[in-house]
């Protein structure tokens, strides 16, 4: 939202610079224009259309047709000007560099050649209404591709500098939000997203389950085979977490050994699966550590909402408490890091 009410604002300040342009045009050639009344009158309804069209309900849901629409209006005003300004219109022409550009920036390929094509036809009909049919001649037609050229060089640019620069933001965008390790969601994106799902499904009445997940003796891997086998470790669970997971699940690495997951829309008995799953999805697959093939096994605590608290922390209290009481059993038991093979010696 915040970065729209900036694009606005942005846009504004292309129009009001758009308007000031044209106002100080008519000042210097108004010898040159055929009627000073049309002139402010186009003005004036320019003023109206991108004034009014906040106030349009389907534009002001829809930001891109609301600046697509803007875009549009200052190439129709640009174009009815310069049928107004007759011989000395020359410089108008350059005003098409502020739509095209807008429209390159933030709409990228398809509309600004939409735009392109609008300005074209603009020039064409100009053309023909001041000077008639010999306004087709090649010569002319070679000028008006020689004036086009400029504007078009500048779309062109523009459209591959925005294209890089919006991959460029998403990759540091990814980033920002990634583990390195694992890929999952770290933990500060996960609090903000999480916070935003759960609150949701509060409101619309529907269920969600929050799922602890740790890595069982995951320090004695570290110990026994080096770090590098740790992070592989890590890497592994991360890979059996995805797999158990549905895409709108929200999966990150709360630290050190432990994995966190949002499930929304699920319920204590639907958690309780997908904890499961992750528990047989690790344990299935076999790792080799220096030789020495080995599974893995992990504890997972499953807290739901609205059973253990509608607050996501009461949640994550639960589920810790949960996990905590697994490891506990587990332990008691002896289970953890099984060998699937005998170790072979190097």
């Amino acid at each position: 939202m915040v970065a729209l009410k900036g694009i606005a604002r942005s846009i504004r300040e292309v129009q009001l610079l758009l308007l000031l342009v044209t106002a100080l045009f008519y000042f210097v050639a108004r010898d040159a224009i055929n009627s000073s009344t049309v002139w402010f009158l186009t003005l004036l309804a320019f003023g109206v259309a991108v004034l009014g069209s906040p106030f349009l309900p389907r534009l002001r849901e829809q930001p891109r047709l609301r600046l697509l629409v803007e875009t549009v209006a200052m190439v129709l005003l640009i174009t009815a000007l310069t049928a107004q300004a007759g011989p000395r219109a020359g410089p108008l022409s350059h005003l098409n560099l502020l739509p095209v550009v807008t429209a390159a920036l933030l709409l990228g390929r398809r509309p600004t050649a939409w735009l392109l094509l609008l300005i074209l036809v603009g020039k064409l009909l100009v053309g023909l209404l001041a000077q008639g049919s010999d306004w087709l001649s090649l010569p002319a037609l070679i000028a008006l591709f020689a004036e086009l050229a400029p504007t078009l060089l500048v779309a062109f640019l523009t459209c591959t500098l925005s294209s890089d620069l919006d991959r460029a933001t998403r990759t540091i965008r990814f980033l920002g939000e990634r583990d390195d390790l694992t890929g999952l969601y770290n933990l500060r994106s996960f609090s903000k997203l999480a916070e935003s799902e759960h609150l949701q499904a509060v409101e619309a009445g529907e269920p969600s389950a929050l799922l602890m997940v740790d890595v069982e003796q995951l320090g004695r891997i570290n110990d026994q085979f080096g770090h590098e086998a740790g992070d592989r470790a890590l890497k592994a669970v991360a890979d059996g977490i995805r797999r158990a997971t549905r895409d709108g699940d929200l999966c990150a690495r709360y630290g050190g050994d432990e994995f966190v997951i949002l499930l929304p829309r699920c319920g204590r008995v639907a958690a309780d699966v997908v904890a499961n799953r992750i528990r047989h999805d690790v344990f299935s697959g076999t790792q080799d550590f220096d030789y020495a093939m080995q599974r893995l096994a992990v504890a997972v605590g499953v807290a739901a909402a609205p059973g253990d608290g509608h607050d996501l922390r009461n949640l994550f209290r639960k589920a810790v408490r949960n996990l905590k009481k697994e490891k506990q059993a587990r332990q008691s038991r002896g289970t953890g890091v099984a060998s699937s093979a005998p170790q072979v010696a190097r």
